[in-house]
Order: structure tokens, then C-alpha cells, then sequence
């Protein structure tokens, strides 16, 4: 008697993981189990498989953290490595600029001449701290603060910054330090220090404007300059 074709029921493609890596072969996220590529999904940066999935929902379902997620750092933990680490590194290097164009604490402001020495001290610094954040942000991410805290700037997907993104962001973050330098040098040609009090203005009209922006950012904190140039910070290592 002929075999009945519904006896035998048609199996499903196997998707059970590989004992390790091979060719089309890449590794879940979230079970460290090895899949067919075309099996896995992208999701915040790394590739899941369907047992992951599952476990990724789970987790959100519960509110609890996401494996191998991004995760954002608390407010004080940025701040921190923003101030305590590369804000006194790149305070003093100005502050030393400063007394070298003889522009010292206590100085009078209203001569054109400490006007103009202040223009130039502030333009060097402002190269240099595009020079620090661009090189090391687009060499590994990290400035010396964001090694100390653990932190590291990423695109949204995870992905490392590229150079050219690295120095235009650090662009960004400084804007309102830039506006200074113009606002100086005007305030020494026309001799009127009023003017150059709009660049101090402006510098922290931005850096406010910067900060808020994070805060109200709950999910992922970013900046204006994270904004524009389309980054976030995260937490690594924990």
C-alpha cells in the first residue's frame, strides 16, 4: 500500500544553533549562539536570533535592562568626566594660554589691546580642544574623561564615529566658545567691551541650551551636538 503523503509531517528549516562559527555563520547578541545570517536581525547594535528576540521582549515587557544593549549614562556620570576630567585638562591649558598673552586674573578688560590678546589665547585654545576631543573621539571613541567613566561616543546603531564626524561634533559641542573669538576681536577694533560680553553670552546661551537638551532626552540623553552630528554616549564595560 502506497505510503499516505499527510503521515509524515514536513519539517520545518532547523534553526538550531551552530556548535561554532562558519561560513554565513554570525553569532547572537543577546545568547552568544551561533546562527545563519539570514536567521538574525539587527537590533541596537548587534545582531538576535529568535530565542533572543524573545528574551529582549521579555525584558521590556518587565522594564528591565536589555542585554547587550546601549545604555545611556546617569546625568552626574557624564558631567563628571565632562568637568571634573577634560574641563580642568582643557581649563588650565586656557588659563596658562591666557597668562602667556598676558591676560591675567584681575586684568582690565576695556583695553583693546587685552582684547585682542584675549582673541588670540581663546582661538588657540579653541583649536586645541577641537584637536583633543576630534583625534580621540575619532580614534576610539573615548576622551581621557569618557576612559575614566567608562563612557564612549557612538553613532545610534553603535557603530564607531568616523573621524571627520569625531572633529564635527567636537565642532558642535564647542560652537558657543567659537563665537567668542569673533565677538572679541570686534570688541577690540571698536573698543568697546560691551561687544565682547555678547560672546560670553553666546558661549553660555549654548552650553545651557546643550545641557537641557540632554536632560530632556530621557531614553537616550543626547546633546544638541549629539543631535547634529548624530551620535549618543553610552556606558561600556558595564
Amino acid at each position: 500500500m502506497a505510503d499516505n503523503p499527510y503521515s509524515q509531517s514536513s519539517a520545518a528549516p532547523s534553526s538550531a544553533p551552530s556548535a561554532g562559527p562558519g561560513p554565513g555563520m554570525a553569532q547572537c547578541g543577546v545568547t552568544h549562539k551561533w546562527f545563519p545570517e539570514d536567521e538574525l536581525i539587527m537590533f541596537q547594535g548587534q545582531l538576535v536570533s529568535a530565542e533572543g528576540k524573545q528574551v529582549l521582549l521579555d525584558r521590556l515587557l518587565t522594564g528591565a535592562d536589555v542585554p547587550g544593549a546601549m545604555i545611556r549614562p546617569g546625568v552626574w556620570r557624564r558631567s563628571g568626566c565632562i568637568f571634573l576630567v577634560d574641563g580642568i585638562l582643557l581649563g588650565v591649558f586656557s588659563m596658562l594660554l591666557n597668562y602667556l598673552c598676558g591676560v591675567q586674573f584681575g586684568t582690565p578688560m576695556g583695553n583693546t589691546q587685552v582684547l585682542f590678546n584675549q582673541s588670540v589665547a581663546s582661538a588657540i585654545a579653541m583649536a586645541a580642544a577641537i584637536l583633543y576631543f576630534g583625534l580621540l573621539h575619532g580614534w576610539k571613541g573615548q576622551s581621557l574623561g569618557k576612559m575614566v567613566g567608562n563612557l564612549r561616543v557612538v553613532n545610534l546603531d553603535g557603530t564607531p564615529v568616523s573621524k571627520p564626524q569625531a572633529f564635527a561634533r567636537a565642532m558642535a559641542y564647542l560652537f558657543g566658545n567659537i563665537l567668542t573669538i569673533p565677538a572679541l576681536l570686534l570688541g577690540a577694533i571698536m573698543k568697546n567691551y560691551q561687544i565682547a560680553l555678547v560672546g560670553s553670552f553666546l558661549a553660555s546661551a549654548w552650553l545651557l541650551a546643550d545641557g537641557i537638551a540632554a536632560l530632556v532626552d530621557t531614553r537616550m540623553q543626547r546633546t544638541l551636538h549629539d543631535r547634529i552630528c548624530g551620535t549618543r554616549v553610552i556606558v561600556i564595560h558595564g
